[in-house]
């Protein structure tokens, strides 16, 4: 079962050997100063954080994971989420854009924005790091392997179209983001979704 799981990560293995984990790290680093500066400047500016903020809670809903009385439902968030992630991915198939920095840009924002908003609301940032974390860990380390996979590829098919040879096809670009998708991100993903829904509350409640 092992030398089977291995075998099936192998196409993962050798892109996170081949400038994958460059891309992932960037990304990560790009992501965590951005929700630095985006707190920051909401925290600063109170009207700034309240355009924001509508724009962030417009988007929750619209995803419909959140029922009317503000809970939330696991189905919900684990479809809204593989879209997204499959999605930041997708992107990358684009050339020379680089597309998949954008969403990294408004997730990070989202996150910035909604820190700010905790303090705005006389709330503690421990509060809002309890009610985060729980998921957070798994949600968001598969969120930057998305985002890192999506520039990755997007390096590819841009060396692809200079001439490289030796760069990925857009076919074994494919099955790196629907593996990546459903051995790496699916799990993930599920577990953050069922975290997000029983623990989740329960720890931020002490909050």
């Amino acid at each position: 079962m092992k030398d089977y799981c291995e075998h099936r990560l192998d196409e993962l293995k050798r892109a996170w050997g081949n400038g994958l984990s460059a891309e992932v790290f960037r990304a990560a680093v790009v992501f965590f100063l951005l929700v630095l500066i985006f707190f920051a400047a909401c925290a600063a500016s109170p009207a700034l954080r309240e355009r924001l903020l509508g724009l962030v809670l417009s988007s929750v809903e619209a995803g419909g994971a959140v029922r009317d009385d503000g809970s939330v439902a696991v189905g919900g968030i684990i479809v809204n989420n593989m879209g997204a992630t499959a999605l930041f991915m997708v992107y990358g198939l684009i050339p020379y854009l680089r597309l998949p920095a954008l969403p990294l840009g408004i997730n990070a924002m989202a996150m910035g924005v909604l820190g700010a908003a905790y303090l705005a609301q006389g709330r503690s940032l421990a509060a809002f790091l309890a009610s985060l974390l729980p998921h957070g860990v798994l949600e968001v380390p598969a969120m930057l392997l998305a985002f890192g996979v999506g520039l990755f590829v997007c390096g590819q098919t841009t060396r692809r179209l200079r001439g490289d040879e030796s760069a990925l096809s857009v076919w074994a670009c494919l099955v790196l983001m629907a593996r990546t998708l459903l051995q790496v991100l699916f799990p993930l993903l599920t577990a953050a979704a069922l975290v997000e829904t029983y623990v989740t509350p329960a720890i931020a409640a002490f909050f």
